[in-house]
């Protein structure tokens, strides 16, 4: 055995001995703490922890109303982007339509202008080439005066020379400079 062998464990330590005036003061200040404590601590507490969670709500629905909104503004943009979309495929297919119809026009022009200047060179010709039998008439007329007055041997009046040029026009084949002009 040791050496309390003989000692009565309960009875040598106070603290472990029943003391009815020690409880009653113990349940009192365990009270009195506890009323302080809920005063004091609890409630501050309480009311800084629902502070919180109001915050925490808020927060929550605030983020939610900005995910939203995000979302709302996300499709009227893709909206947005899909009308600017068409308006450049119609400005594109306007620009090449417009495109067709200024080369359609151009081409138009420059066949119009080809035509006329094609005209205007075939009027050209025409009348040079009139001049041209003109101006062969009058030589072929010269030479048969200068040739019938060498035949005859003398100069014949001007209503002979008239006749005489007459017939031999009349004779001559003229028509290959006619065709040609």
């Amino acid at each position: 055995m040791g050496p309390l062998s003989g000692v009565d464990p309960v009875g040598a330590n106070p603290l472990l001995q029943v003391s009815p005036g020690l409880m009653i003061w113990t349940v009192v200040v365990f009270l009195l703490t506890l009323l302080i404590l809920k005063k004091f601590v609890f409630g501050p507490v309480g009311e800084a922890i629902e502070k919180r969670r109001a915050s925490i709500s808020a927060s929550i629905e605030e983020a939610e109303s900005s995910r939203d909104e995000a979302v709302r503004l996300l499709e009227e943009y893709k909206a947005q982007l899909a009308q600017a979309r068409r308006e450049a495929d119609e400005l594109r297919e306007a620009g090449r339509r417009e495109g067709e119809r200024q080369k359609t026009e151009i081409v138009g022009q420059a066949q119009e202008q080809r035509e006329r200047i094609v005209g205007d060179t075939r009027t050209q010709i025409d009348a040079q080439a009139q001049a041209a039998v003109a101006g062969i008439r009058d030589d072929v007329v010269v030479l048969a005066l200068t040739a019938a007055e060498k035949v005859t041997g003398k100069s014949l009046s001007e209503d002979d020379h008239r006749k005489l040029v007459e017939d031999a026009l009349a004779d001559a084949d003229l028509s290959g400079l006619r065709s040609a002009g």
